[in-house]
């Protein structure tokens, strides 16, 4: 989009339902089997949007500044 200020992505997961679990119990006189579809399936669309422009210098500490706040002048 317009100076990449904007995208989209498109997430899709376990598309043709083939995510399951088998559990076999067994014992003396009995035995049992089980199975479960774990997770439907999901599609996610995520659109993000910047506006404007960060300015990442603001979040950077000064060393010299840093270093004089546990000092006291005499």
């Amino acid at each position: 989009m317009k100076n990449q200020a904007a995208s989209v992505t498109l997430a899709v997961n376990d598309i043709f339902r083939t995510r399951g679990n088998t559990i076999i119990s067994s014992g003396d006189g009995f035995y049992q089997e089980y199975y479960r579809l774990s997770n439907p399936q999901l599609v996610k669309l995520n659109l993000s949007y910047r506006f404007g422009k960060m300015d990442m210098n603001m979040f950077k500490k000064n060393k010299n500044q840093n270093s004089m706040e546990g000092m006291q002048m005499q």
